[in-house]
Parts: C-alpha cells; structure tokens; sequence
C-alpha cells in the first residue's frame, strides 16, 4: 500500500459555512428558529438586550428536545453532520425538519463573534455550559481540530424542569435598529403557516429598545390578502350535509348540499389570487403565489407530503385549465387547505411510509368533493362576467384563431402553396364576419341604451307609485285600527277615553296622509333633479326610519334590531336610502305576517370593509321558495299580491352606486339579503 493523505479542516471552514456562506443578520435568526423547529420545541423566545447602549447582545432559546454531552460532541459540533440525513420528521410533533446540512449552527458566528451556550436534554437534572469566541478560531489556529472549546456542568434543582437549548450572542456584527428587528418579524412570520392549524409551535421577540412588549410572532391571514374564498365542511354535528361559506370582497355566501359522499367529516378553505392579490401576497409573504404551493393536505393537524407542494398538482388543475383559460382556475391562482381527522376518516388511508394517500375510490371521492364544491364555486363566483365582457372575449378568441390560421397558411406555403392560399381566404371571411358582427352588436348597444334612459325613467315612476302604495297602505293600518276601536266599543266605558283613543288614531291618519302628500311632492321634485347626495349618519338615518313603522311593528308583534356603529357615515340620496330600507321593511312585514312563528324579528346590520359600505337584511319570516329564487329581482314578479317592484327598486338603486345586491341566505324560516355600496 502506498503514502497516504487526508484532508484537513482549516479554521477558516468555520467562517465559510457560517458567516460567510449566511448572507445577512435575518437569515442567521431564521436559521437558528428553524433549528428550534426541528427540535419539537414548543415555543422559541428571542430577545435583544443592550443595542442602543453598544453592548447589545441576542438570546434565543427554546424547550425543545435539547442536547446532553453526547449530542454536543457528536452532532452539534461536527460539521456537516449526518445526524438528520434521511429523517423526514421530528420524532415528537412529526414536524418535516428544515434544517440537514448540519451547518446552520454557525449562524451564530454570522450574529455575533461570541456564543455562551446552555443545554439540557429531555428528562435530564444536567445543563452543560460552554463559551464560544470565534475570533480565537482565526487568529490562534490553523486547523479547526486543533481548537479546544471547554464545557462545564451543572446539577439542576429537582423542582424545575427545564430543557432545551439557550444561545446567547454577543459582540454582535450588526446594528440592530428598530427597521431592522422590524424586518426579521416580517421574516419569521413567513415561517408560520396561514392556514388554521396548529403547529404547536410559538415565536416570540422581545426588543425592549424599541418594543415596550413581547410580540407574538402570528402568520399573515390570507383574508387580509385574497378578495375571494371559500369554505367547504361536512360538519361534525350534521356529516349528512356539505356546507358552502363564500366570502367575495367581505360579502358572504351561503349553499348547503346533501352530503353523496361516503366519509365525513372533513374542512377546507381555499382562496384564490386574481393579479392584484399576487402582487401583495408577494409584497406581504415574500414569496410568489405559485411558489408557495397550492392545495394543502393535513390529517389531525399534520401535513401529508407532498400534496399542495410547488410542483404537485394532485388535484389535476392545470390539466383542467388548459382545456377553459378563461373558465378555469390552475395551482398558480390557489392557495388553501384540506383538513382530515384519523378517527372520523378512516377510509381515508395513508400509505405506510406517510407519503401520501393509498389512491383508493375514497381517495378519488375527496378529489371530486374539493373540486366539485371548493374549485368550482369559486369559478361560479369569479367568473360571472356581462354580456359585454364576454363579447370583448369572444372577438379576442376570433382575433387569436385568425392569427394561428396566417401562421399555418405561412408554414405550409411552400409544400402546399394551394392550401395555403384557402387558408389565408378563410383567415379574411372569418375577420370580415367578426367585424360584421362587432358593427351589428354596437348598433344593438345604442338601442339598448335608448331603450335604457325610457325604462329608467318607467322604474322610477314605478317607484313612486311603490312607494306611495306603502304609505297610503300605512294609512288603512291606522284607519282599520280606528274602525276596529268602534266597532268594539261599548257604551259602559268612559266616553271621553274612547274619544282621546279614536282622537289620536285620526292624528295618525292625518300625519300619515301629509307624509305621503309630501312624499309625491318630493317625488314631483325628484322627475325634475339629479341625485342629490350628502353624507348621513347610517344608524342615525335608519333608526329615523324605522320608527315610521312602530305601528305595524306593534300590532303584529315583530321586533325590529338594528346593528351599526354610530360613526359609520356614507355619502348618499336620502330617498335612495329611505327607499331601500322601506322596501325591504315592508317586505319582511308581509312574509313575517304569513309566518306561524311567535317570536317575529327584523334584524338590520351595517358593517364596512375597505372598498363597501355592507348593509344586511334579515328576516326569520317565510323565506323565499327555492323555485323562484331566480326570480325574485324580476320587476312586477310577486309571491304577496304586492306590486312586485321592491326587490327590483333596490336593485336599481344599488347599481346606482356601483354595488351588488344579492340573496345571501335563505332558510326554511326567514332570509337575509346583503347590499354593498362602493366607497
């Protein structure tokens, strides 16, 4: 056998993988968290003492699963350790482990030039101490073998209970301002998942310098970033129904399904990301939409590798979107999550080695609920597009075939200068068509809109003989009290009491007529002007309202709640709003009149987000029938032997102010309609 060599390590490996391979103060922090992560550590503190006096120094520790004297030598000082090679999870929490270079412990030469380490190790009375100078590595030796670090011992009293590990890092290489600690919980709060599921695992900063608090290290909420999502369950209490939540721009939505499917119960939200969303997803979590992933799997709180990853498309989305661009949704626009229980899902199987699901009929049942229910209702949502847009679609559609037909014919002109001469023919019928038919609906559109300005102007006098059939309606109330009065009265009673009963009714009657004469005048006034909008006090204004109804509120026993701020303030018409709030008074009035129940109750809440002005009506009279829920915004369509123009008033009034107005729940008892008005 010949001469032998081996290699050594310099000194200088120390400040290749640590300071100089980790590129900047936040990496470093983050590197060490992730370190307490994979150490089944509840919760990991980090803490910055002195920074503003010059001696400031880091001290992070967690209550992992910690180290002895054994695990030191070993593992934390061997660099480039296999010590979580081939080991997916932590041993505790099945956590899928981040760090497994066995470098990211010289992170802290990156922070600071000195480390005083403390460890004790799970069911251990021992804490081993050791002191670190990283300097002395460079200037006093040449290999790193030769560098000798001591270590003491202490006994641990018996009452604690400790372990884990605590770094402390002085003589620090940065300046820690308030920007920059202000940078690193942006950062760690990428490390927390946004989804609802408990990691068990906490991060908290404590910076006296600049925070007067610990700060809790919580995860940004996707509702704070995506305008549109939906929540799918097959409840617990109730795993016979699929229960459908969408929420588009702060408006929810309710649908409920039988439950066809052969397991139960399960929860999912997903949320999708139009371009404006992405780009503060970006802004906000650091990282693309596309490269967070997009549909999660957890059984019991745990993730089930590799479904949601980057390049995993277990729900064949992409496949699907190719087929319907404009139809479809892909793993590029959805972020969310599906969540399994072991005990209530046990058809559901996971495979052996823990990665993935045994594909069995259950398996492709749970692929066809998320995208029957979650995928496709957020299609249904999104994608409710006008006439009009759909026409500018379809001439891009033609433009886009008549530019692949030139190209063929221009690729073929060679080999078959013939079919290459049809070709460019069809391109010119197919152009000279599409023109023909942009001319046709443009020529329709400025009929439309004549037709439009007759019919405004037919609603609206619709709408004052609406509204003057509430008032005189209000009227008879009153005079049907005041009949019902004499006929009942008997000639024992005091006189002069039933005079001041029936004296007060006329009053009524009286104040009631001149409010509906004035109601025509302004009416009268509102042929003649423009919309004359100011601001008003919301809760204020409605509570006005409302107590033009007291009357009837009484004498059929229905409870009138409003829910508002007292701030709250929108910018509108005065007989727009009034107009709303009348009809749909008045609508509730009726359906609580036919309803048997005993507790009859108006509810009215108004809430804002940032784009809307929401405003909510509900009921718990009779609902509106699933048969003509289609119907309902249809002028002079009416279940009460009404007029039928409440519903489509109010639509007309909200499209006035750039809103939507919709049903947004309906029950066997009762419904609950939902306005939003644009800011």
């Amino acid at each position: 056998m010949g001469n032998l060599l081996r290699f050594k390590a310099s000194t200088n490996v120390k400040s290749l993988i640590g300071k100089d391979l980790v590129t900047d103060e936040i990496t470093a922090v983050f590197e060490l968290v992730k370190n307490s992560y994979d150490a089944d550590a509840r919760e990991v503190t980090i803490e910055f003492y002195g920074l503003k006096e010059g001696n400031g120094k880091i001290i992070i520790s967690d209550n992992g699963t910690g180290m002895d004297l054994y695990d030191i030598e070993n593992k934390w000082m061997v660099i480039g350790t296999e010590s979580k090679k081939g080991k997916e999870y932590s041993d505790i929490f099945r956590r899928p482990l981040n760090g497994d270079k066995g470098i990211g412990r010289f992170s802290v030469d990156r922070l600071g030039r000195k480390l005083s380490l403390s460890a004790v190790k799970t069911n251990s009375d021992i804490n081993i101490l050791m002191n670190f100078d990283w300097e002395i590595f460079e200037k006093n030796y040449s290999s790193i073998d030769e560098v000798n670090i001591p270590y003491r011992t202490e006994l641990i009293d018996g009452q604690e209970e400790i372990q884990g590990v605590s770094l402390e890092i002085s003589d620090l290489r940065d300046v820690w301002d308030k920007a920059n600690i202000s940078k690193l919980i942006t950062s760690l709060r990428h490390f927390k998942s946004p989804f609802e599921i408990d990691d068990n695992f906490s991060i908290w900063v404590y910076a006296p310098d600049y925070f007067e608090e610990w700060i809790e290290i919580k995860s940004y909420k996707l509702e704070d970033i995506s305008n549109l999502w939906v929540q799918v369950e097959i409840p617990r209490d109730n795993p016979t129904e699929i229960n459908i939540v969408v929420n588009r721009d702060g408006i929810e939505y309710e649908e409920t399904y039988p439950n066809i499917y052969e397991f139960g119960p399960i929860f999912s939200k997903v949320y999708f990301f139009d371009t404006p969303s992405k780009i503060r997803f970006k802004s906000r979590m650091g990282i693309r939409v596309k490269d967070f992933g997009n549909i999660r799997l957890y059984r019991d709180d745990f993730r089930i590798h590799p479904y949601g990853e980057e390049f995993n498309d277990w729900l064949e989305l992409d496949r699907r979107k190719v087929q319907g661009t404009s139809r479809f949704f892909g793993t590029r626009d959805l972020i969310g999550f599906v969540q399994i229980t072991k005990k209530h899902n046990k058809k559901i199987e996971v495979l052996t080695n823990r990665q993935g699901l045994i594909e069995n009929s259950y398996y492709q049942q749970l692929k066809e609920l998320l995208l029957d229910y979650a995928i496709k209702t957020l299609e249904k949502y999104f994608f409710k597009k006008s006439k009009n847009e759909l026409f500018v679609e379809s001439r891009k559609n033609v433009e886009e075939a008549v530019r692949e037909l030139k190209r063929v014919a221009k690729e073929i002109q060679k080999k078959s200068p013939d079919t290459a001469k049809m070709l460019r023919q069809l391109s010119d019928v197919v152009q000279k068509s599409q023109a023909e038919q942009a001319a046709f609906v443009k020529n329709q559109e400025e009929v439309l809109n004549v037709y439009k300005r007759v019919a405004n102007k037919e609603v609206l006098l619709h709408k004052i003989i609406h509204e003057a059939l509430i008032r005189i309606q209000k009227v008879k109330t009153v005079s049907s009290s005041g009949k019902r009065k004499i006929r009942n009265y008997n000639n024992n009673e005091p006189f002069d009491d039933f005079l001041e009963l029936i004296t007060r009714d006329f009053g009524k009657i009286d104040k009631l007529t001149e409010d509906a004469k004035d109601y025509l005048k302004s009416a009268r006034d509102h042929l003649m002007r423009e919309r004359n909008r100011e601001i008003i006090n919301l809760k204020n204004f409605t509570l006005q309202v409302l107590s033009g109804f007291e009357e009837e509120f009484q004498q059929h026993s229905i409870s009138a709640n409003l829910e508002a701020s007292s701030d709250l303030i929108y910018k509108i018409d005065r007989e727009d709003f009034k107009t709303i709030i009348n009809n749909f008074i008045n609508n509730s009035i009726k359906s609580l009149k036919s309803s048997d129940g005993t507790d009859k109750e108006i509810k009215i809440r108004i809430t804002e987000n940032q784009r809307f002005i929401v405003f909510i009506f509900g009921d718990n009279g009779m609902g509106v029938p699933e048969h003509i829920r289609d119907r309902i915004f249809d002028p002079f369509f009416s279940t009460t032997g009404g007029f039928g123009m409440g519903l489509s008033i109010i639509d007309e009034i909200v499209k006035e102010y750039q809103g939507e107005f919709n049903l947004s729940r309906n029950y066997t008892s009762g419904a609950e309609f939902q306005i939003k008005l644009r800011k």
